[in-house]
């Protein structure tokens, strides 16, 4: 089957490779020159940045990255964390412990008051999560769309997962106030840890997801060497080692269906043939490739995804002195009443990481989310620079807090608004993460990767599972599934 992958990120390249593996004959089309998309990166003369995700999980035993190169035979260089990352919560530090055990001490010392409260609430989170277990490594996709669909998550059914079955759609606030933890410093904890995790924040959260989103650090959490990037790379080896071709600079403009397949134009003009297309760039963007009839059926069944709001990100990349990083934590999530989600996440190069940079320094991104409300008027040259520079300060003041030692000296500051995510990645209005993880937007009511069109596929962070390497892979890997592979 001749099959063209339209993205590629970590979701359409997972879709790629596996399905290459299994015999296609697979195209992946990238708009961008780099593979990865948010995942990607970017080099800036001497120094290499990772362009959005960065903290790595997965890649333990089992875990999804882990299954899926193996099964390809590739690797990628990681280095697993002891310490997750430090989180400044104003006037405290908390160590986010890769050990269950650690964490929860770190948790009780840190909120003394709360102490019982606190250990109540996360051991029924981790318990609800050990009940999910079976069924979240079948990586089952949701909603059910086929009979393989059903008989997958059936597979990973136990005697006891009926019993959170009550909680399917209770929002996490619901578990707070039952816990007597609603308003406190320690919600204002997770309230960040979930929003990078399910864009959304404690109070809309799903309890479930909630629960595998504060579990998921204390399978495995990893430093990846250069970046996440690396994970892309991996993937489009594997998939250019067993026949499959894979295309830069390739921008996919409509996409026909015709009598011998679907006619797949990029933006020269240039035409392709294929039987299959699976389109691993988000929703609305796949919404504008195709036309009449099909056109039709895609809205109609992705009417609601499609009104759905979702979030931008602000990014500044900098580079700052090693004697300001030494012994500083790789990870780090920064509160600050200056931003409007309240927190940013400062990701750090390791020293000795040559392929960030070889010189006396390390390479750092900053990210914070962002209302793309705020920036409606930002085709506007001076209006988004205007805004760039705004966030520009906020985010050095949160680097300030990370980094206490930095004087403000740089070799390099290159800010990161939503106009690079649309120029860099075509993402629609800058748009990234995929849709709030609320019990009423996720698990039986988030997108499927099955449409309705005839032999079109769909994947990536707005479609379940949602945001996140581990969610695009999963995503790439139901619709691998529907293709034939097994795993």
């Amino acid at each position: 089957m001749r099959i063209g992958v339209i993205g590629g990120g970590i979701a359409g390249l997972t879709a790629a490779a596996l399905a290459q593996r299994n015999g296609h004959d697979v195209t992946v089309y990238e708009a961008s020159r780099e593979w990865g998309g948010c995942a990607g990166k970017f080099e800036r003369g001497d120094y290499l940045f990772p362009a959005g995700a960065t903290l790595g999980m997965g890649f333990e035993p089992g875990g999804i990255h882990d299954r899926v190169l193996r099964h390809l035979e590739e690797a990628v260089p990681f280095r697993p964390l002891q310490e997750v990352m430090q989180i400044h919560l104003f006037d405290q530090t908390v160590i986010y412990y890769q050990d269950r055990g650690r964490f929860l001490a770190e948790l009780e010392a840190k909120f003394p008051t709360e102490a019982h409260l606190i250990r109540a609430f996360m051991k029924e989170m981790w318990r609800d999560f050990e009940t999910l277990r079976p069924l979240f490594e079948r990586l089952p996709a949701l909603p059910f769309r086929s009979l393989q669909d059903v008989l997958v998550a059936l597979q990973g059914l136990r005697p006891n997962t009926l019993t959170i079955a009550p909680k399917l759609y209770r929002p996490l606030q619901k578990t707070l106030a039952r816990h007597q933890l609603s308003g406190t410093m320690f919600e204002r904890l997770i309230d960040g840890v979930l929003l990078d995790s399910l864009q959304t924040g404690s109070k809309d959260a799903s309890h479930l997801l909630a629960a595998v989103a504060l579990s998921i650090y204390h399978e495995g959490a990893f430093y990846v060497e250069g970046g996440l990037y690396q994970l892309a790379h991996a993937l489009e080896r594997a998939l250019r080692h067993d026949g499959g071709t894979a295309l830069l600079g390739r921008h996919i403009t409509s996409v026909e269906r015709v009598s011998d397949g679907w006619l797949l134009t990029d933006r020269r003009g240039r035409l392709d043939i294929v039987d299959t297309v699976v389109s691993a760039i988000p929703l609305e963007a796949t919404s504008r490739l195709l036309t009449g009839n099909d056109a039709e059926s895609f809205m109609r069944q992705y009417r609601r995804h499609l009104s759905r709001s979702q979030w931008g990100t602000f990014s500044l990349y900098i580079t700052l002195p090693e004697h300001v990083c030494v012994n500083r934590p790789l990870f780090q999530q920064v509160y600050t009443q200056h931003l409007p989600s309240g927190h940013a996440f400062l990701s750090m190069s390791a020293g000795g990481d040559v392929l960030r940079t070889e010189k006396p320094e390390r390479t750092v991104t900053v990210s914070t989310h962002l209302d793309l409300s705020e920036w409606i008027d930002w085709k506007q040259r001076a209006v988004y620079e205007k805004l760039e520079s705004e966030w520009t300060e906020r985010l050095v003041e949160a680097v300030h807090i990370g980094f206490p030692d930095w004087t403000g000296d740089a070799g390099i500051v290159l800010p990161g608004g939503p106009g690079a995510w649309v120029k860099y990645t075509k993402r629609p209005h800058g748009a990234v993460g995929g849709y709030a993880q609320t019990p009423g937007q996720a698990l039986f009511h988030a997108a499927s990767y099955r449409t309705d069109v005839p032999n079109l596929f769909v994947c990536g962070d707005t479609v379940f599972p949602g945001a996140g390497t581990v969610g695009a892979m999963t995503s790439g890997l139901h619709v691998a599934r529907a293709l034939g592979v097994t795993l």
